[in-house]
């Protein structure tokens, strides 16, 4: 079903460079150059009408997109995207991924954003740390470890193994 979405996602948005975006329903956009990103924003808004809050802002010069789910156990995700860089944050202390303005890492972009609406996250916690794994839609996993405090530099053999590991629910 995740891959039917995704394809009927595809098919129904082109983005092209050319198409038009309107900036004026940004707040904060007046007299900036688009970025990268805010074609592919305000379709996911679109998209997710009814079953998650889009708030797509700018600040601290950069387009933020923040997507909180209605469904509680889905996780909720954000990202800013300053023109030639984009930071993606899907965990609660790992799953940050910073990425170039480039078109590959756009898809990437959209393979994270689609993944955790589908449910393909799951994150492991233990003290001042998380790792997230993002199970892409072509089946590939990007994981990410975060630490946090003087406690995320302890060494804990074996952490992922034996602590708390949350699987997330899919948006819809």
């Amino acid at each position: 079903m995740f891959v039917l979405r995704r394809l009927l996602f595809d098919l129904r948005c082109d983005y092209a460079v050319s198409e038009q975006v309107s900036l004026s329903s940004v707040p904060g956009m007046i007299d900036q150059p688009p970025p990268v990103s805010l074609l592919f924003a305000q379709h996911l808004a679109e998209d997710l009408s009814g079953i998650a809050e889009v708030v797509i802002t700018y600040e601290h010069g950069g387009l933020a997109v923040g997507v909180s789910p209605d469904r509680p156990g889905a996780r909720a995700f954000h990202w800013i995207d300053f023109g030639d860089e984009i930071i993606v944050e899907v965990g609660s202390v790992g799953g940050r991924w910073e990425l170039a303005g480039s078109e590959e890492d756009l898809e990437l972009l959209r393979s994270l954003v689609w993944s955790v609406i589908a449910g393909g996250v799951t994150e492991v916690f233990s003290f001042q740390r998380s790792r997230v794994t993002v199970t892409l839609p072509d089946g590939t996993r990007e994981t990410e470890t975060g630490y946090e405090g003087p406690g995320g530099c302890l060494p804990l053999p074996l952490w992922p193994r034996w602590s708390r590991t949350v699987k997330y629910l899919p948006y819809r």
